[in-house]
């Protein structure tokens, strides 16, 4: 039949749609068309009454609702008319809303039974409405998960809710202030607006929830961390996603559970899946669990000393789903101060569990250590700071730490005055000069000179020394008094740094005048060349030139200059002496 469109069942006769007129055709309607006296295809009433009716019909069968966006173009495909490809549906359907009281009463009845939205606010609303009803037919109330959507098939929900973010949705209304308007009509459904009084997921989730876990794991013991996977299959769609160790926490601690807030109407069915009420009379976790994190505790360090910080990593596959994230550092010190467990501490000493106190513990490990350190370097070698053992007596003689305790540590021959005793033991320091000689040839250690904590070239008791400062005290007669013979009889040269640089410079002048002259000058510049058989080997590199410049014309070692006069050096009065021989 010419002149109608067919898509599957529906015929409809297009003389109807394309015309202003009854009876009469006209050019068909595709997009923007220029206005006519004649035609009045702009007005509201010819809209109404032309594409309009067919466009929403063709719209609701393949969408299922008839909320036209209004950027909708009618796309060039089947099943839409051929004739009618191109027109903006959109723009007409906003054009006729905001038109709506010119349209007549007939017009009107036309349009409503095609399906038009008038209002979007009134359909997103109702759309929310249904969606809400049918959640709380199937749930028995309306506390939605933030994170829950519209499974897609379902037959349960109509169709034009499939996929809908019906929790954001319900989440927006209730803390945003979305559609305040129509509150009263989402509260005769039994939606909240106090976010305080309403928990996030209805018990019948939190049940199901519970079971899944159970049904996993065997027990009810849920960690503080757990959160129900997006895609674990063991659990309904509804409730992945849910941070169920959470959930869990907050019915067994949180004030307002326990004293009339949520789920308290509840609190009857929880207890009979074992969950208890008073947060002060039990601990966070069952004896069992604590016992199976120690042991894999052990599994992995071989011990039970537990840090005071330490917390099992959420995701670490050495211990069991149910003890991941446990405070297992904060668990055994209120064991050690009898606080929990008590029943138990006979079961944790057998296991081999430290139940002293830390304090108590950490001494006792320093006063072994310092023995077996004894036995292996003898009475009195001194612990170097360098050691940890060494940083940690430092920490005890000198720092005031474990003060209740110092009597023990006297008893192994520890000191507690860091002036009467040096850093080092002798040994360790010439052990430390022997190896600085053997690398640069001399004992003349610089003042800033510190042995590098990985310098192969020296024995690992002496990495980290202060060479130089120790060798500066020496001279200053302030430390290792009774080995200074011995010292000295090495060849460490123990003058004082000034004098013994008078003494290098007065030698290499005298090199210099050997070599070269008695009347020659030295060049500013001049510097002891390495390796030179005319200079000591202490004096290879010295800047000699700079430093006798200095001497003669900058009065440099000024107490010196009859020193230096000795050796040919003509050296300038000083300003001071100057003005006095003036």
């Amino acid at each position: 039949m010419r002149g109608v469109w067919r898509h599957g069942s529906l015929v409809v006769p297009l003389r109807r749609y394309l015309s202003t007129d009854e009876g009469k055709d006209t050019a068909p309607v595709i997009g923007k068309q220029p206005r006519s006296k004649t035609s009045g295809a702009s007005t509201p009433a010819t809209l109404a009454t032309e594409t309009i009716p067919l466009l929403l019909d063709v719209f609701r069968k393949l969408y299922h609702h008839a909320n036209v966006p209004t950027a909708f173009v009618v796309p060039a495909e089947e099943p839409w008319p051929q004739e009618l490809h191109g027109d903006r549906l959109g723009k007409r359907i906003d054009y006729l809303r905001s038109s709506k009281k010119r349209l007549s009463p007939a017009q009107k009845e036309q349009l409503n039974k095609a399906g038009m939205v008038w209002s979007n606010e009134e359909y997103q609303v109702g759309r929310i409405e249904r969606g809400l009803t049918t959640y709380k037919a199937m749930y028995g109330d309306v506390r939605i998960p933030h994170l829950f959507v519209v499974p897609h098939g379902d037959g349960r929900w109509d169709r034009d809710l499939w996929d809908m973010k019906l929790g954001l949705a319900v989440l927006s209304i209730r803390h945003n202030g979305g559609f305040e308007a129509h509150w009263s009509r989402f509260e005769a459904l039994g939606l909240t607006f106090d976010r305080w009084n309403e928990p996030q997921y209805p018990f019948a989730l939190v049940r199901q929830a519970l079971e899944s876990f159970y049904g996993r794991y065997g027990h009810y013991e849920v960690p503080r961390t757990y959160e129900v996977a997006a895609d674990d299959a063991a659990y309904a769609v509804s409730v992945r996603g849910m941070k169920l160790g959470q959930i869990v926490q907050n019915i067994i601690h949180d004030e307002r559970v326990r004293n009339g807030g949520a789920y308290e109407a509840h609190r009857s069915r929880f207890e009979a899946l074992g969950l208890t009420f008073d947060r002060w009379n039990e601990p966070l976790y069952p004896f069992a669990l604590v016992r199976q994190a120690l042991e894999s505790f052990h599994g992995r360090y071989g011990h039970y000393e537990v840090p005071q910080t330490y917390v099992v990593a959420a995701d670490d596959a050495a211990y069991a789903v149910p003890v991941r994230g446990m405070k297992l550092g904060p668990i055994v010190s209120n064991i050690i101060h009898d606080s929990m467990y008590a029943e138990h501490r006979g079961e944790l000493e057998a296991m081999g569990v430290p139940l002293k106190p830390r304090k108590e513990l950490m001494v006792d490990r320093i006063c072994e250590a310092v023995r077996r350190y004894r036995r292996v370097y003898g009475e009195k070698k001194r612990i170097p700071r360098a050691y940890k053992l060494g940083s940690a007596i430092n920490m005890v003689r000198n720092e005031g730490v474990y003060e209740a305790h110092r009597s023990r540590f006297e008893a192994l021959g520890l000191t507690f005055d860091r002036w009467k005793e040096p850093q080092y033991p002798f040994a360790l320091v010439r052990q430390a000069l022997e190896s600085f000689y053997g690398r640069y040839g001399h004992y003349e250690v610089p003042r800033s000179y510190v042995v590098a904590a990985d310098d192969a070239a020296y024995a690992e008791p002496v990495r980290g020394m202060k060479l130089g400062q120790i060798v500066s005290c020496i001279i200053q007669q302030s430390t290792y008094t009774e080995h200074r013979g011995e010292l000295e009889a090495m060849g460490v040269p123990l003058i004082p740094r000034k004098e013994l640089m008078v003494d290098r410079i007065c030698e290499a002048v005298r090199c210099y005048r050997r070599e070269y002259g008695e009347k020659k000058r030295i060049p500013r510049t001049y510097k002891v060349p390495e390796e030179s058989s005319s200079y000591p080997r202490e004096l290879w590199g010295l800047a000699l030139g700079r430093v006798v410049y200095d001497i003669c014309k900058r009065g440099a070692y000024a107490d010196y200059r009859d020193r230096f006069e000795a050796v040919g050096l003509n050296v300038e009065a000083s300003a001071d002496e100057r003005e006095a021989s003036s």
